[in-house]
C-alpha cells in the first residue's frame, strides 16, 4: 500500500457526513454528465470536504464516479462527437497528465487547491479578455489548441478540474448546443479512462490516489451517479441553446474562485 498510514488510517474513519456529502457531489457528477457541465466541478470541490485533509485522495474517489457518468453521456450523444476538434488535444493532454502527476508528487493538499483555483481563474479571465478584443483567429490555430491540451491534463489530474479548461476551449469553437455537449462528454470518457494507470500508481508509484478504501466509498455513491445522470437528461432538454455556452463557462468559474480563495483566507 503506497497510501501513508496516517492516510489510510483517516480514510478508513470516513463518516457518516462525508458519506452525505459525497451522495449530493456524486449526484451532480451524473448531473454535469448529461445535463449541465459545469456543475462537476462543484461536485469535485464538494468531495475535498467529504475527505477532509485528503484532498489526493478525494481525487481518487471521484474518477471511477466520473467514468460512470461518462458512460450514461456518451450513450446519451453517440453521434453528436465532432472528432476533429478532439484529435489534435490528446497528444498534448497526454503531456499534461504526465507533468500534472509530476507536480502532484511535490505539493502538499493546500497547495492543490490554490493551484487548481489560479489556473481557473486565470484561464476564464484570459478568454474573457480574448472574446472582448475580438480574438476570433486564435481558437482556430495550433498552438491554442495544444496550450488548452496540456492545460486539461494537467488540471484532470491535479483534481479532476479539466472543467474550466475545456469549457473555454469549446464556447471558443463556436459549436451547437449538441455538438458541444456531445464532443465534451466523449473528450472526458476518453480523458478519464487514460488518468487510470496514474491514480493507482502505475505510472507514478508514490501517487496512489485509487484505494480499497475509495472504491469501497464509491460503492455506496454509484446509486447517486444513476439518479443525477437521469435528472440531468431531462435538465438538458430545459435549458435554451442560446444560454448553453455561458450557463457552462459561469458554472465552472464560481467553484474556481472558492478553490483559490479558501485557502487563502
Amino acid at each position: 500500500m503506497f497510501v501513508s498510514g496516517d492516510a489510510e488510517y483517516r480514510l478508513n474513519s470516513v463518516g457518516r457526513m462525508s458519506y452525505l456529502i459525497g451522495f449530493f457531489a456524486a449526484f451532480l457528477i451524473g448531473l454535469s454528465k448529461t445535463g449541465v457541465p459545469g456543475v462537476g466541478l462543484a461536485s469535485v470541490a464538494m468531495m475535498v470536504y467529504a475527505f477532509p485533509g485528503l484532498e489526493k485522495q478525494s481525487s481518487g474517489a471521484v474518477l471511477p464516479l466520473l467514468i460512470l457518468g461518462d458512460i450514461f453521456a456518451v450513450c446519451y450523444h453517440t453521434r453528436d462527437v465532432h472528432w476533429k476538434r478532439l484529435r489534435g488535444l490528446f497528444p498534448p493532454v497526454l503531456l499534461g497528465l504526465i507533468f500534472g502527476g509530476y507536480v502532484l508528487q511535490r505539493i502538499d493538499n493546500t497547495q492543490v487547491r490554490v493551484l487548481l483555483g489560479g489556473l481557473i481563474v486565470a484561464l476564464l479571465i484570459g478568454d474573457l479578455i480574448r472574446s472582448r478584443l475580438k480574438w476570433d483567429a486564435l481558437p482556430k490555430s495550433r498552438v491554442f489548441a495544444w496550450s488548452m491540451g496540456l492545460l486539461a491534463g494537467f488540471t484532470t489530474l491535479i483534481g479532476n478540474a479539466a472543467g474550466p479548461v475545456m469549457s473555454v476551449y469549446m464556447a471558443s469553437q463556436n459549436l451547437s448546443k449538441d455538438r458541444f455537449m456531445g464532443t465534451w462528454c466523449w473528450f472526458f470518457f476518453c480523458v478519464n479512462l487514460s488518468k487510470i494507470p496514474f491514480m493507482v500508481g502505475l505510472v507514478y508509484p508514490d501517487l496512489q490516489m485509487i484505494t480499497l478504501q475509495t472504491l469501497r466509498f464509491d460503492l455506496a455513491m454509484i446509486p447517486a451517479v444513476v439518479l443525477g445522470a437521469i435528472v440531468g437528461r431531462r435538465v438538458y432538454s430545459l435549458i435554451p441553446e442560446s444560454r448553453f455556452v455561458g450557463l457552462v463557462l459561469l458554472l465552472n468559474v464560481i467553484p474556481g474562485i472558492e478553490m483559490l480563495v479558501r485557502p487563502l483566507l
